[in-house]
């Protein structure tokens, strides 16, 4: 028999279980889950714990890392192992191995979730993302470039008629284009030539490349060598391959300034010139880097205002110096030149001598340091030079330059160059000397120019703002005596100072005085002038000087043109101490040339001159006419529908043909431009699909652009089948050749373009279907019968191109503009 104690514990075990299950009920689920999560365990409880060693995903800069990471311990001596953390990018110290606290890591913050078992980290920028700016403007981008071969005559022609007859003349160019490559040469003819010259005279030809993505030119014929500053230039028949950065107007060939710094919390910086503001933009914390700042020659400063995130503000300022003659760090220019030397040029077609080469290479190794290193030789003469250009203190820029020669005829020389330039906002200045020996000699003097002469110059200028200026200059130059031109030795020294100033807004008055002595015979002239702003094309000027025993006054007004307003004129009067002058001018800008015209009235004397200067271009098979530019051409054709608008850059520029071409002139050459169509003055009857274009166009080439674009007639038709029913609603249409879809409508109607010039209408699906034919149907004839599907199978590679597929089996043709 059980004893009664044992029963009566039990029971009250019982009644205890019972209450406290009913205070804290648990579900029995719960209880039987073996991988149930204890009530104990909490956010807080797991954080409390020591993190043991954990194979953890970590997360950078909001950006989750492909491989895991091991750590161990927890809060301030949480480690990551040195291995881990080097191949995740974090700035671990060379060499360290093993386990690495996180807090002796440069970040800038981090933190661990011990729920998710992931480390965040927020790493201190390293000129990188936000914290680095670039301020040059990238004018290269994605662009088409399609180019048209066209032939091309520019003229410049001048008749003029006096009391001794008429005379005219011209200088021609005619060149043979292809995108960067063209061939042509220039002339000049005249009706009155001097005695002994001809009529008629060849000037230059040539072949020509250009590397674009290289900046570099390759001339085979005719040119003008290429070389450092104090290598004179040479007429020559060969071969000329060198940099032409005009090519490249998205390379910052010259060292522009930068500022650098560090910040350690978030921070908002102000970049600011002396005129302008360049930059406002926010920083994260770490290195930042702001580069290529715009700057004007010169020496400068740029002032940056940090101002972080617990109001703090920090100035600073950098210092620079700007100048043309230095390249930037990395970036090289050079040239080459062989050929024969080209003689009596303008006097005779060919006369070519000598052969000679010469080549130039300059190098920037720093933004402070441009090194340039240059030779030539033709037979008896050879030349070298070496030159140094670099900045002192970000307050001047030195030159420093050496050469040496050697001459069969007068031995070795040399010639020494220096100079020293400090160019300011309001003050600045220049001192310089070209000291070549007795006996120096180049390519040139050898060839029959006259020996350099020794020159030394020094010159400053004051900047009141941007109205106000003075300036002074001072030079000597003395040549050598010249038995060959019967020439004596000369020396020539000159001083001049001129003087600007604004009188009122539209006012304002300059005035200049030279004084130059020659072999001891001095000359003083004087100059002074009033010049009128009338408005942005009006002027008028009264001026007076005094040169020696010679004076003179006179007055001028004169509207100049431009492509908006076309005509322009001028008048103007002198009086001197011989007699009196009076002109009159017009001149005309065309769209096919600009032309002027003059009268001349001088001591009872008169006489007439017109000129016209312009471009005759064959391009896609049609002549047009068209004033001189330097810059490029466009051929914008648009199928055969005429009247549709053409935008450059938003900007109207004509209306295509009857042919559906347009010609568009001045596009700016080198540099993506946008062609596009001006929606709200389409025809109603044209359909366009797509219309904008980027395109770069070579200088003074010609580019192709084609729109797609046809006539739009809308015309609704039912199409019945063999048996004269009405075709089902909801069958893919398809018009050939133009690749228009749509689809069947109720009773088979079917809307089809008449002014697209289709020749069949393919309906169904591959494999199956019918085909009605257009060809020689009045499609706008509303009283004409149902249209008759055949029966066919559609072949399936009987299709659209892949452009107009895709389109129009997304959405049908896609109407971009029209107007009805």
């Amino acid at each position: 028999m059980r004893s009664p104690r044992p029963r009566a514990a039990s029971a009250l075990l019982t009644l205890i279980a019972a209450s406290g299950a009913a205070l804290f009920p648990v579900p029995s689920v719960a209880q039987a889950d073996p991988f149930a999560i204890p009530h104990s365990l909490t956010y807080k409880a797991v954080a409390d714990t020591e993190t043991g060693p954990v194979l953890a995903e970590i997360v950078i800069d909001g950006a989750k890392a492909r491989r895991m990471v091991h750590l161990d311990g927890k809060g301030s001596a949480m480690t990551i192992e040195a291995a881990d953390a080097r191949t995740v990018g974090l700035p671990v110290e060379d060499g360290a191995e093993g386990p690495v606290r996180l807090e002796t890591l440069r970040l800038y913050q981090w933190t661990y979730d011990p729920l998710r078992q992931q480390l965040k980290v927020t790493l201190f920028r390293n000129n990188d993302g936000v914290n680095f700016r670039d301020l040059t403007s990238r004018v290269r981008g994605p662009s088409e470039s399609r180019p048209l071969t066209a032939f091309r005559i520019d003229y410049d022609v001048t008749a003029s008629a006096n009391a001794s007859g008429v005379q005219a003349g011209g200088l021609f160019e005619a060149a043979l284009i292809r995108g960067n490559l063209s061939a042509g040469s220039t002339a000049r003819a005249v009706t009155s030539p001097a005695p002994g010259n001809p009529a008629f005279v060849r000037l230059d030809s040539s072949v020509r490349y250009l590397w674009e993505k290289k900046g570099l030119v390759a001339t085979a014929g005719d040119f003008v060598s290429a070389g450092s500053q104090s290598q004179r230039p040479v007429r020559m028949g060969g071969i000329k391959v060198g940099t032409d950065f005009d090519l490249r107007p998205d390379l910052v060939t010259v060292p522009l300034p930068a500022f650098s710094g560090s910040v350690a919390v978030p921070t908002t910086i102000d970049l600011v010139g002396a005129s302008r503001r360049y930059l406002t933009t926010k920083l994260e914390p770490g290195d930042f880097t702001v580069r290529n700042i715009p700057a004007q020659p010169g020496r400068g400063e740029i002032t940056a205002v940090l101002r972080d995130s617990l109001g703090r503000e920090r100035i600073e300022t950098a210092r620079f110096y700007v100048s043309r003659d230095l390249l930037a760090p990395g970036r090289s220019a050079y040239a080459v030149n062989a050929g024969f030397v080209r003689r009596r040029f303008g006097e005779t077609s060919t006369d070519y001598g000598p052969f000679a080469a010469s080549a130039y290479f300059r190098r920037g190794l720093s933004p402070s340091l441009t090194l340039e290193t240059s030779a030539e030789w033709t037979e008896g003469t050879a030349n070298l030079g070496a030159r140094a250009d670099f900045t002192l203190g970000h307050i001047a820029k030195a030159t420093v330059e050496g050469r040496f020669s050697h001459d069969t005829r007068a031995g070795s020389g040399h010639l020494l160059n220096l100079g020293l330039e400090s160019i300011g906002q309001a003050f600045g200045g220049a001192i310089g000397a070209t000291l070549p020996g007795a006996t120096y000699r180049d390519v040139a003097t050898r060839l029959g120019d006259p020996a350099p002469p020794r020159r030394i110059f020094a010159n400053a200028f004051y900047r009141i703002g941007a109205n106000i200026q003075a300036q002074l200059s001072l030079v000597r130059s003395e040549s050598r005596a010249e038995p060959r031109y019967a020439r004596l030795k000369e020396r020539t020294d000159t001083a001049a100072a001129s003087l600007q100033l604004p009188i009122s807004s539209r006012l304002r008055f300059y005035g200049s005085t030279e004084y130059r002595r020659v072999n001891g015979r001095g000359v003083a002239s004087v100059s002074a002038g009033l010049s009128l702003n009338l408005g942005p094309r009006t002027r008028a000027a009264l001026y007076a000087r005094k040169s020696g025993n010679y004076g003179a006054a006179g007055a001028t007004f004169s509207q100049s043109e431009t492509r908006t307003d076309p005509f322009g004129f001028h008048v103007g009067a002198q009086v001197t101490d011989r007699g009196h002058a009076v002109n009159a001018g017009a001149a005309m800008l065309l769209p096919m040339m600009r032309a002027e015209g003059e009268v001349e009235e001088v001591d009872g004397r008169f006489a007439a001159r017109g000129t016209a200067r312009g471009s005759i271009l064959l391009a896609g098979g049609t002549l047009y006419a068209k004033a001189r530019s330097e810059m490029g051409f466009v051929l914008v054709r648009t199928g055969t529908v005429a009247g549709v608008p053409i935008t450059l850059e938003n900007r109207l520029v004509g209306h295509t043909n009857a042919r559906g071409a347009l010609l568009v002139e001045d596009v700016p050459a080198l540099v993506p431009v946008k062609i596009d169509v001006d929606p709200d003055r389409l025809p109603a009857e044209a359909l366009v699909k797509r219309t904008d274009h980027k395109i770069r166009v070579p200088r003074r080439a010609v580019a192709l652009v084609e729109i797609d674009a046809v006539r739009f007639v809308p015309v609704v038709r039912p199409v019945v089948d063999a048996a004269g029913r009405p075709l089902p609603a909801a069958l893919r249409v398809r018009a050939m050749p133009s690749g228009e879809t749509t689809l069947t409508g109720f009773d088979g109607l079917v809307e089809i373009n008449a002014g697209a010039e289709d020749s069949r209408l393919l309906i169904g699906t591959p494999g199956s279907g019918c085909v009605v034919e257009l060809a020689g149907m009045d499609l706008t004839d509303d009283s004409a019968a149902p249209l008759v599907c055949v029966p066919a199978i559609i072949a399936a590679e009987e299709k659209e191109p892949d452009a107009v597929a895709s389109a129009t089996a997304r959405a049908g043709p896609r109407r971009v503009a029209r107007r009805n």
